[in-house]
C-alpha cells in the first residue's frame, strides 16, 4: 500500500491514527470506515490546533452597515431575491427537489446542480447576514429540503461530487451561523460514509478540513491529505503539480478550477501546520498574480488562466472564486497583501460586472470594454458581454450572489490574541474575547474616503490585540486612540498590532491617506490611474437598450428572459473614448484633480459617485479610425462598432495624437462601458 506524504512521515507516530490512506483509493477507504456521529465544536471554535494567523468568525458575527448594507439590500431585491427571473435552473426547484432537465439539452448533467449550489451558498449567507424574513425565505426552503434528503451518497438530490462540494459551503455557513448540528452531520456523513469522486470533484478537502477542525476526527484529515498528495505530488498531469509550481512556466488551468484547487495549500497549513504547503502556496499564488492579474483585480479567465493583456477578459465566477481562495491565503499567512487583492476585486471587478441595481450581470467583463451588446463578444456565445439575468451558461448567474456576502463575512477575523480588521468598510462585529462580549462598530466611507473609525463596546475592561491591516498602497498610515496619536508601527502591506486594555467607549481612528497613483502595465505601454483601492476609468457616455427577446444565438439554450423588471441590457457608446495618457503625466500627478461630493446610498452610480477625478488625456483619433458614435443599436454585423474588448493601439495608430483634453474619470465599478488601461503616448 502506498502512503501519502504526510502519512509516510507522521502516520506511525500519530497517537491513535491507526489508518494510512492509499493514493487513488480514498473513496473506498472512507466508505469502509464508520463511527459514531461526532460531537462538534461550537461555531468558530476548534478541537485541534489551528496554525493559521487568522480564522473566520461565525457567519452573521459581522453585519454590514452603510453602503455595503445597501448593496446587500439591492442584491436581495435583485438577483438573489428573485431566482424565478434568472432562467434555468434558477426558475426550477433548484436543490429543493430533483431538477428537471432543460428545455433544450446543453452541458453536462451535473451543471444545474453546480449552478444551483452557487446560488444556495450565496442566498444562505445573505439570509444570515441580513437576518430578515424576506432574506431567509428562499434559502430556508432550499436548506430544509437538503437537510431532510441527504445521505452518504448524495446532498439533496445531487450525487455529483463537485456540485456537492459547492453546496457543502452553504452547509458550513449554516452550522457556523446557527449552530445547527444537522448541517455539520450531513457533511460528515457524506464525507465519511459516501464515495466522493476525484478530478475536479476532489475538492472535498475544504469541507473535510473544516469538519476536522470541528471534530478532531483524523479520518477527515487523512481525506484532505490524500487530496493534497494527489494534486500536488502524485498526479504529474495536475496543473498544480509541485514541479510546475516550482518551474518557470506560468500555471494554466480553467480559472475556477485553479482557484478551488490551490486553496487546499493554505488550508493544509492552517489545519495541519504543513510548512511545505504554505511554501508552495506562496509560489503558486504568486505565479498566478504575476501573470494573470488584471487592472480591476480580476484574473484572466476566459475560461482558462492566461497572461494579462489590454484586451483580456475575466469570467464573473472567477471574481468570486479567486477572492474566496485569496481569503484562505490571508488566513494562513497573516500577510496583508491578500486583503489588498480581495478589496481590489470586490471594489472594482465585481461592481463593474453587474448593473447597479444588481439585476443583471456579465458573464465576461473587461477593463477596456467600449460596447456591451448581444453581438459584441467573439469568445464563446456572443451575448456573454451584455448584462443579463440569464446567460447561455448559467454558472456566473449563481456565483455572483456569493461575492459580497463572502466579503462581509471575512471583514473581521479572530486571532489567538484578539481581533483583526482584515477588509475595510462600514460594519459591526459582535463576538467574544476571553468569554466576554465585544462589539466594535466600524464607521467609514471606505474605499471612497480614507478614515476608518472603530468604537469599542465592552461590559468591563479587557486586554487584547486589535490587528489593523495597512494596505500596500498606503505610504503613511496613522492610528489615534481616543484622540491621541498611537506609537504602534504601521508598515504598508502588514498588520499594525494595537495591544492594550480596551475600555467601553474607546475610539480608534485609522487614517489611510489615498494618493493618486499611476500604475504601468503591459511593458509600460499602458497605464492605470488609481486612488487607494479604487481604479478609475474613463466615463463614457452610453445608451442603454433593454432587450425584450433573446437573440437567435442563445434561444436554443434559454427558454426566455422576457421577465418584467429583469430584461437583458445592452450598452452602446455615445461619446469619444479614444484617449491616451501622456508619459509626462506620471511626473506631474498634480494635474489629476480629485473632486469629492457627499456619499450616496449607492456610490457606484456614475452620475453621483462620491469621488471623481479629472485628468488631461490626449486624443488618439487614429485608434479605431472607422468607429463612429453609435446612435442606435447597430445591425448584426456591427460594422460601426469597435473591437471589444478594445485592442492596444499600434504604433501607427498613435503616430498623430490629437489635442489634450481634460476628461472625467469615475470609479471602475460605476461604469458599464469603460477604458481603464490608457495607452501611453510618448
Amino acid at each position: 500500500m502506498k502512503l501519502t506524504r504526510r502519512g509516510f512521515l507522521t502516520g506511525s507516530s500519530r497517537a491513535g491514527a491507526g489508518l494510512l490512506v492509499a493514493r487513488g483509493s480514498l473513496g473506498q477507504l472512507i466508505a469502509a470506515v464508520t463511527g459514531e456521529a461526532a460531537e462538534f465544536a461550537a461555531p468558530g471554535e476548534f478541537k485541534v490546533k489551528y496554525f493559521g494567523s487568522f480564522s473566520e468568525l461565525p457567519v452573521g458575527a459581522v453585519k454590514a452597515r452603510g453602503w455595503i448594507e445597501g448593496w446587500l439590500g439591492r442584491q436581495l431585491e435583485g438577483l438573489t431575491g428573485h431566482p424565478e427571473n434568472l432562467g434555468y435552473p434558477y426558475d426550477t426547484c433548484m436543490l429543493a427537489g430533483k431538477i428537471p432537465p432543460p428545455a433544450v439539452k446543453h452541458g453536462a448533467e451535473w451543471w444545474p446542480y453546480e449552478q444551483s449550489s452557487y446560488f444556495f451558498d450565496g442566498s444562505v449567507r445573505l439570509g444570515l447576514l441580513l437576518g430578515t424574513p424576506a432574506a431567509q425565505k428562499i434559502p430556508s426552503g432550499l436548506m430544509e429540503y437538503v437537510l431532510g434528503h441527504s445521505g452518504p451518497e448524495k446532498i439533496g438530490e445531487s450525487s455529483w461530487a463537485w456540485p456537492n462540494v459547492v453546496a457543502g459551503r452553504a452547509l458550513m455557513a449554516k452550522y457556523t451561523g446557527t449552530g445547527d448540528p444537522t448541517a455539520a452531520e450531513v457533511l460528515r456523513s457524506y464525507l465519511l460514509e459516501g464515495q466522493p469522486g476525484g478530478g475536479r470533484d476532489g475538492f472535498l478537502a475544504e469541507e473535510a478540513l473544516y469538519l476536522y477542525g470541528l471534530t478532531g476526527d483524523e479520518r477527515l484529515r487523512d481525506a484532505a491529505d490524500a487530496s493534497y498528495d494527489r494534486y500536488f505530488f502524485s498526479d504529474s498531469k495536475s496543473f498544480s503539480h509541485e514541479g510546475k509550481i516550482r518551474g518557470s512556466a506560468p500555471l494554466r488551468e480553467h480559472g475556477v478550477t485553479a482557484a478551488e484547487q490551490l486553496k487546499l495549500l493554505p488550508l493544509m497549513y492552517s489545519y495541519t501546520g504543513n510548512a511545505e504547503a504554505l511554501e508552495l502556496a506562496r509560489l503558486a499564488y504568486g505565479k498566478v498574480v504575476a501573470d494573470s492579474l488584471m487592472p480591476d483585480g480580476g484574473m484572466v479567465s476566459s475560461e482558462s488562466l492566461g497572461t494579462a493583456a489590454f484586451d483580456s477578459l475575466h469570467e464573473t465566477c472567477d471574481i468570486t472564486d479567486w477572492s474566496w481562495s485569496f481569503g484562505y491565503m490571508l488566513m494562513a499567512s497573516g500577510e496583508g497583501s491578500w486583503g489588498d487583492r480581495i478589496e481590489r476585486a470586490t471594489f472594482n471587478a465585481l461592481p463593474g460586472a453587474v448593473t447597479k441595481d444588481f439585476k443583471q450581470l456579465q458573464y465576461f467583463s473587461s477593463a477596456n470594454q467600449v460596447i456591451a451588446s448581444n453581438t459584441c463578444c467573439t469568445h464563446y456565445a456572443m451575448t456573454r458581454m451584455s448584462y443579463r439575468a440569464a446567460h447561455d451558461t448559467e454558472c456566473c448567474t449563481g456565483n455572483v450572489n456569493r461575492a459580497m456576502p463572502n466579503y462581509v463575512t471575512r471583514m473581521w477575523m479572530r486571532s489567538e490574541v484578539g481581533l483583526a480588521a482584515v477588509l475595510y468598510g462600514p460594519s459591526e462585529v459582535n463576538t467574544k474575547i476571553n468569554g466576554q462580549d465585544v462589539r466594535i462598530t466600524e464607521t467609514t466611507e471606505y474605499p471612497f474616503r480614507d478614515t476608518v473609525t472603530l468604537k469599542v463596546k465592552l461590559a468591563r475592561p479587557q486586554e487584547f490585540t486589535l490587528h489593523l491591516r495597512i494596505p500596500e498602497w498606503c505610504e503613511v498610515a496613522t492610528i489615534r486612540v481616543n484622540g491621541k496619536a498611537s506609537a504602534v508601527h504601521t508598515a504598508a502591506g502588514a498588520f499594525a498590532d494595537l495591544k492594550r486594555e480596551f475600555r467601553d467607549g474607546d475610539v480608534i481612528t485609522l487614517r489611510l491617506p489615498m494618493k493618486v497613483a499611476v500604475e504601468k502595465w503591459f511593458d509600460d505601454n499602458a497605464a492605470v490611474i488609481r486612488r487607494g483601492p479604487l481604479v478609475y476609468s474613463l466615463k463614457i457616455d452610453e445608451k442603454r437598450v433593454e432587450s425584450t427577446q433573446d437573440p437567435e444565438a442563445i434561444q436554443r439554450v434559454l427558454r426566455s428572459n422576457n421577465v418584467e423588471g429583469f430584461p437583458a441590457v445592452e450598452f452602446f457608446p455615445q461619446g469619444e473614448w479614444r484617449y491616451g495618457l501622456d508619459a509626462a503625466l506620471v511626473a506631474s500627478l498634480a494635474k489629476v484633480r480629485v473632486k469629492e461630493s457627499p456619499m450616496k446610498e449607492n456610490p457606484f452610480l456614475a452620475e453621483s459617485t462620491p469621488v471623481r477625478l479629472t485628468a488631461p488625456l490626449r486624443g488618439l483619433p487614429g485608434w479605431a479610425t472607422d468607429w463612429k458614435p453609435v446612435l442606435d443599436p447597430p445591425p448584426e454585423d456591427l460594422k460601426q462598432a469597435p473591437k471589444n474588448p478594445a485592442d492596444l493601439p499600434s504604433a501607427a495608430e498613435m503616430k498623430s495624437p490629437g489635442e489634450v483634453t481634460r476628461v472625467t474619470l469615475v470609479p471602475y465599478g460605476a461604469t458599464h462601458l469603460r477604458v481603464t488601461t490608457f495607452p501611453v503616448v510618448s
